[in-house]
């Protein structure tokens, strides 16, 4: 069963007969590696050493070489989509990341520091992990808690510790607001109401659906009776 709540897991149960890899006593004796996981590895590169030294030939990445260099910006409409590309997900996965472990640890890392993996708002491409939704749950762009644990497990195993980075003092937009101030209009002459800060609070319409419509009732729930929360509104006339 999936976490819902905090009250889902029971620590105890956790960390009974087993052990875990300890802090250092100095994370200044680490050699860091910080890695966004949508833009390291998508586990389909060929021709790198795996773990035990092995190539691998089932990929279907090739490696880099010198005549790839700005192969991919010759135009243009090649540097267009380039930059295009930066503004969402690549493909990037947590069983891409253990597959590359050997080429981290030859290079001599010993801590790796992974940028946010947790499951993201839907209707935003949030590929850097900062508009997290559920701080339960795997972002299941990246793969699986299963994947992540694999990942954990095999740094460990070979001499890595895992940080994982994790934002807590925002989240993703997971609320939209209905405003009722400053009058603006788009780069399509649409004019709409802009939520701007200024100091004052705005009332919340309401929790944005997967569509990123704000369409699920803000209301006071019962966490422990689940099938009284609230569900998406749908507009008149549907």
């Amino acid at each position: 069963m999936t976490p819902q709540r905090l009250s889902d897991f029971h620590l105890e149960d956790l960390f009974r007969g087993k052990t875990f890899t300890p802090s250092p006593a100095a994370w200044e004796d680490d050699v860091f590696y910080f890695l966004m996981v949508d833009r390291f590895s998508d586990g389909k590169e060929k021709g790198f050493r795996d773990i035990n030294e092995n190539i691998v030939t089932s990929g279907t990445t090739p490696l880099f070489q010198p005549s790839d260099a700005l192969n991919a910006v010759q135009t243009s409409a090649d540097a267009e989509r380039w930059r295009d590309t930066g503004n969402g997900y690549v493909g990037g996965t947590l069983a891409g990341v253990t597959s590359k472990l050997g080429y981290l640890k030859r290079m001599g890392v010993t801590a790796l520091w992974l940028s946010p993996v947790f499951k993201q708002v839907a209707f935003q491409d949030a590929y850097h992990g900062y508009g997290i939704q559920d701080y339960l749950q795997v972002n299941p762009r990246f793969g699986s808690a299963i994947e992540l644990k694999n990942l954990v497990d095999t740094a460990h195993a070979n001499g890595m510790r895992v940080i994982l980075d994790i934002i807590l003092n925002h989240t993703g937009a997971v609320f939209g607001y209905k405003p009722d101030r400053y009058l603006t209009v788009d780069k399509k002459g649409h004019e709409f109401l802009d939520p701007r800060w200024d100091g004052r609070t705005y009332a919340v319409r309401g929790f944005n659906d997967s569509h990123g419509n704000a369409m699920i009732p803000f209301v006071r729930t019962d966490p422990t009776a689940p099938s009284t929360f609230p569900r998406r509104m749908m507009p008149s006339g549907q």
